[in-house]
């Protein structure tokens, strides 16, 4: 892989019970560089977010992120290097039992003493999201939609290098336009990396520069011109 890499997968296989769901899966995405991996439901692409940022090991070949090899490192060197990554995880991954402002510390992994000069950063994530009036609410009394801005605020509150970001506008419904405004704004006009995984072909080309398509265990590059939507399971 590159030094100018933030990811990178060199010859991935997988095994997931009796299915091999990766089969020598290669991938790099440089400094600031867009890439979506798109494919229907229960293709894998899930799976490719936990590879890539440890939490799932590969059976064969490796896994590098910004440079390291997942594989070769601590689960302290790890979590430090996961650190400077923002998620967003399909299921969702909020705790529920704390207020939205709590879990943006949580992820802010800051010290108490820290907390006055890190305020504006919770206070712009909550603005950019439109969640400022959620801020003291428990996170298991959110709508679905209320969830998904915090998550994407939590995802965008420690400031990354590179956004993983898994069908980040599932549940938004009548806002996803306008949270795809604020995922432009950003990532693209910021220069920040992503690795977008979604089934909507249209937002993977409005948002990266390279889309590619999980078919087989395999990735296949995809033109602008495919933008058809996958037909439902």
């Amino acid at each position: 892989m590159s030094d100018a890499a933030v990811l990178g997968f060199s010859a991935v296989s997988l095994v997931i019970g009796a299915r091999r769901l990766f089969d020598r899966l290669d991938l790099c995405l440089g400094r600031g560089e867009r890439a979506a991996i798109i494919g229907p439901s229960g293709t894998g692409k899930s799976v490719i977010q936990r590879l890539a940022i440890g939490m799932t090991p590969p059976l064969t070949g490796s896994v590098a992120l910004f440079g390291e090899d997942l594989g070769a490192l601590p689960a302290a060197a790890q979590r430090r290097l996961r650190g400077r990554c923002g998620m967003v995880f399909q299921g969702g991954s909020l705790i529920g039992s704390l207020s939205v402002e709590d879990n943006l510390w949580l992820a802010l992994d800051a010290a108490p003493a820290a907390r006055k000069r890190l305020r504006r950063r919770i206070d712009r994530a909550l603005f950019d999201f439109g969640i400022e009036h959620a801020a003291p609410i428990i996170a298991g009394n959110l709508s679905e939609g209320e969830r998904r801005r915090v998550e994407l605020a939590r995802a965008f509150v420690r400031d990354p290098e590179l956004l993983i970001l898994d069908e980040p506008l599932v549940g938004l419904r009548a806002d996803a336009d306008a949270i795809e405004a604020v995922l432009a704004r950003q990532i693209i006009a910021r220069g920040r990396a992503l690795l977008l995984l979604t089934q909507d072909r249209g937002l993977a080309h409005r948002l990266c520069e390279r889309v590619l398509l999980l078919e087989n265990g395999v990735l296949v590059q995809q033109d602008g011109a495919d933008v058809a939507p996958f037909a439902s399971a």
